[in-house]
């Protein structure tokens, strides 16, 4: 059987989410998951109290600047917010316009 390999990115939270989508992103995210893919977990802790902290937008951004992680094909995935946010594979150019 032919495994699929995606190199497209990867649609993980619409923008119909607003404000709401650094706090989405980090409900679920644990310590070791921060470990293994290069964030704060402060930054994600931070996330997860909503955009009435001090400090979510600017810990969003850290996030978004340092999250990466490798799949089981060697591609190394970071992420990407215009409006919704992606998880994308390097390499890959955004059409900016």
């Amino acid at each position: 059987m032919t495994e699929l390999t995606i190199s497209e990115p990867i649609l993980v939270l619409s923008d119909r989410h607003g404000i709401y989508i650094p706090q989405l992103f980090c409900e679920d995210v644990d310590e070791a998951w921060c470990k293994e893919s290069g964030i704060n977990y402060e930054d994600v802790l931070i996330c997860q109290e909503g955009p009435e902290h001090e400090w979510y937008w600017e810990a969003w951004q850290s996030i978004l600047d340092n999250a990466n992680r490798t799949d089981k094909h060697g591609r190394k995935w970071m992420l990407y917010q215009d409006g919704d946010l992606w998880e994308y594979p390097e390499g890959y150019e955004f059409d900016t316009y």
